[in-house]
């Protein structure tokens, strides 16, 4: 049986609203259908309904349209907007402000339909977003990617204001829970074993919410003897349920190379694999990426990042990515007294020092990946 919905469209244009809900009369799957020009007052009841589905345009700009998509895409996830500007950079913005598809003016009845139509078939327990697994790799350790994955998705879950998982996947020398001084009461072992099946509010009592923000941590095993019994098939498992909630799902692992290993970055939307600037560290970067490319990896999906990053290091930049045969695609700066101060506090680096070398660039890398992702979908999109 389909869902009944409430469509609420805001839109100031008259016109505008009365056009789109014609085109909505006598679908099977419309309770109802809302107009609203004040978009703060078709929030109020968008957050009451359950469920609702929104079409929300942005055609003209006004004070407070970012803040009122931030809380709306907290409520739903299906949401259609729309402009007269059709423009890439309009398409990135509307998927950035939560959109599940966007639809040019004037909107063609057809459109809408097909566009509602999915939508509704969606149930609102079982919503699924076009999430991403960001895993953080080396293949030599003490490289610091543990300190990378936990800033990075501390600053993904701030400049996102989406629900991020950060998942400790070294299974038996993980280090999240000590870099972030939290005790959660369940760990991967336990969610793998006992919730994988469950409802999202089930499901997500078995990560730690990090303070006041919307990051998760799902933390590695009690007992190193636990990992052992963690198979290939339950890491796929793991990921798909991540993948129900999460928009972005940030992944910690072991430097090693085994089965678990090599399902964790075969299932891995995008590999940040990390390295530091001297020549064994490169040399074993070669290697490692010579087993990405036998493994046919998608040319976009490994990212190279530098840590520990000089400007007056004796290798440059330029050196690397000729020995590499691969660009750069972010360098985290060389700050020891900062990161080591963060990880003694058990805290992040913007909570000790945000304007910071090493702070910003966290920041901006978080931005960076996040504007990387949505163009990626803006592409598709485009194709699609």
């Amino acid at each position: 049986m389909q869902n009944l919905s409430t469509i609420f469209i805001l839109d100031k244009n008259e016109n505008s609203r009365e056009i789109l809900k014609s085109f909505m009369e006598g679908l099977e799957f419309v309770e109802e259908v809302k107009l609203f020009d004040d978009y703060k007052k078709g929030y109020e009841e968008i957050k009451q309904a359950s469920n609702p589905i929104v079409v929300m345009d942005i055609s003209d700009e006004f004070s407070g349209l970012d803040e009122i998509a931030e809380s709306l895409k907290l409520v739903t996830s299906k949401i259609i907007i729309t402009s007269v500007n059709y423009s890439t950079n309009t398409i990135i913005k509307a998927l950035r402000l939560g959109a599940k598809e966007f639809l040019p003016k004037p909107v063609l009845r057809e459109d809408l339909i097909r566009v509602m139509t999915m939508l509704s078939s969606i149930s609102p327990d079982s919503e699924t977003s076009q999430s991403k697994i960001i895993t953080v790799y080396s293949n030599k350790g003490g490289i610091g990617k543990t300190t990378i994955a936990v800033n990075l998705a501390s600053e993904l879950a701030k400049i996102t204001k989406n629900k991020v998982a950060l998942v400790d996947l070294n299974l038996q020398l993980g280090d999240i829970s000590t870099f972030l001084n939290i005790n959660p009461p369940f760990d991967v072992n336990y969610v793998i074993k006992r919730l994988l099946d469950k409802e999202e509010n089930v499901f997500i009592k078995g990560f730690e919410k990090y303070k006041d923000t919307s990051l998760y941590v799902l933390s590695d095993p009690s007992y190193i003897e636990q990992s052992e019994s963690i198979t290939t098939q339950q890491i796929t498992d793991l990921f798909a349920a991540l993948k129900k909630v999460f928009p972005y799902i940030v992944v910690d692992m072991s430097s090693s190379i085994d089965p678990i290993s090599l399902k964790i970055l075969d299932s891995s939307d995008w590999i940040l694999f990390t390295t530091i600037v001297n020549i064994p560290a490169i040399r074993n970067a070669q290697r490692c990426l010579n087993l990405f490319r036998s493994r046919k990896y998608p040319k976009d999906k490994v990212k190279i990042i530098i840590n520990r990053y000089m400007e007056n290091d004796e290798i440059k930049i330029e050196d690397i990515e000729n020995t590499l045969g691969e660009q750069v695609y972010w360098k985290i700066p060389n700050n020891y007294f900062t990161i080591m101060e963060a990880i003694n506090k058990g805290t992040i680096i913007s909570d000790v020092n945000s304007e910071s070398n090493i702070g910003n660039s966290f920041r901006d890398f978080a931005s960076k990946v996040s504007d990387d992702i949505i163009e990626q979908s803006v592409i598709q999109y485009i194709r699609g």
